[in-house]
């Protein structure tokens, strides 16, 4: 679900610092535990593009949950 306040601003994809984890808002899913990370860790991206090079290090993860493919 899309969120308007801050940190969020209405971005799509949020990444979680601490975890090292991009989640998809519009995805969400309640595994997800969004309201559970801490503000100060988050960084958000309003597209994939945005985000590209994060999910192509090897350290940053997509998320099992809100970023699976469909099969």
């Amino acid at each position: 679900m899309r969120r308007y306040e801050e940190p969020y601003y209405g971005k799509r994809y949020l990444y979680d610092i601490e975890k090292k984890t991009l989640h998809d808002l519009v995805n969400e899913k309640p595994e997800c535990q969004i309201d559970s990370i801490d503000k100060e860790l988050i960084d958000m991206y309003s597209s994939l593009n945005e985000a590209a090079l994060l999910l192509d290090h090897p350290f940053y993860y997509p998320c099992p949950h809100c970023m699976k493919k469909d099969e």
